[in-house]
């Protein structure tokens, strides 16, 4: 019998609303879809592009308000994502070097937010960022925020240390909102993982001295597959063997891409790892297809990734204690903030 079966049921501190940093609530992450909700096949068409007709303006307010539904669905999301969710219904998979349809969905979602018809924040875009140190307009600001921010170390109480590695920045806007609400670190490769940034998080898991599990994402393709090899092997290198370091590929997975009928595309056969790329292909019954992670519905991978990192709770009361304990702490704070530093 696993702890779980035994001890209390574990708290979802995912499921805190955005109002209230201390309410309890059953999930704020969307049940994934059905199968049957994502459009599209596993092959590709050979078929050369053709130029799209015209929209007139009763089809492009439709076209527009299909949009919408889509970006409003699955929010935060990216416009590829976006792009991935229409194929077969609003417009057809680009081929080839053609990206008619991406670029007009480009296109049409820039031209929306800037017209007031959908919302900026709804798309997420992780090339651009602003560097700049927390700052407060005084000390009363400093608490107010303090009381508001303020985290208990959830997995401080695990036997495990847990991480989130994503293959890109794009991919891990899409899911820190999970992490975060569950306490979990999340690492971007930005393509292979430096040496450095490998070698100061193994001087990380030494200095802690905990086991640790990482849960990696990233695309199937030769880089995707090529990324985790590398980094698991920096790792453990770095770390000198003197870690026990679990190391799982969350996604994309093959098994996912049969289950939730993924978009595939293809790949490049003079890529340096093409060739082990196609013999796994050719070992889990798949054809040399890749799949990015943008193929995902937004809701079923931050849904995917929610229940592995809450898989990884191994004493359920230490977690839900610790959840009392910071929320006892942020009444604490808020109590401080509202009669001022007079206490």
């Amino acid at each position: 019998m696993s702890p779980r079966d035994s001890a209390p049921a574990v708290e979802d501190r995912g499921a805190r609303s955005e109002a209230g940093a201390g309410d309890r609530l059953n999930s704020t992450v969307a049940d994934p879809p059905d199968a049957g909700e994502h459009s599209g096949s596993t092959a590709i068409s050979s078929a050369s592009p053709t130029k799209r007709p015209r929209r007139n303006k009763v089809k492009m307010e439709a076209f527009r308000s299909a949009l919408y539904r889509i970006v409003h669905e699955n929010k935060p999301c990216s416009v590829r994502q976006v792009y991935y969710v229409g194929i077969g219904s609003l417009w057809q998979k680009d081929t080839g070097k053609d990206r008619t349809s991406y670029n007009d969905v480009v296109r049409n979602l820039g031209l929306m937010r800037e017209r007031g018809e959908l919302p900026w924040g709804w798309l997420v875009d992780s090339g651009r960022y602003v560097r700049l140190d927390t700052m407060y307009d005084s000390l009363t600001d400093a608490l107010d925020r303090t009381h508001e921010q303020y985290r208990r170390n959830l997995w401080g109480t695990q036997p495990r240390r847990v991480e989130v590695w994503a293959e890109s920045d794009s991919t891990s806007m899409l899911i820190e909102h999970v992490t975060r609400e569950l306490g979990v670190g999340l690492f971007s490769c930005k393509g292979q993982a430096g040496k450095e940034f490998a070698h100061e998080s193994a001087m990380t898991y030494l200095a802690i001295g905990k086991p640790v599990t990482i849960l990696y994402v990233g695309d199937w393709d030769p880089s995707g597959l090529a990324i985790p090899r590398s980094l698991e092997e920096r790792l453990n290198r770095y770390s000198d063997g003197q870690v026990e370091i679990t190391f799982t590929r969350l996604a994309v997975t093959p098994q996912q891409i049969l289950d939730h009928d993924l978009q595939t595309h293809a790949v490049n056969a003079k890529d340096s790892s093409y060739k082990r790329f196609a013999d796994t292909c050719r070992h889990v019954g798949l054809a040399e297809q890749a799949v990015e992670l943008e193929a995902f519905r937004p809701s079923v991978l931050r849904q995917i990734m929610h229940d592995a990192i809450m898989g990884q709770i191994a004493d359920p009361v230490a977690w839900n204690s610790t959840i009392d304990a910071e929320d006892s702490d942020r009444a604490m704070l808020a109590d401080m903030a509202a009669r001022g530093w007079s206490v």
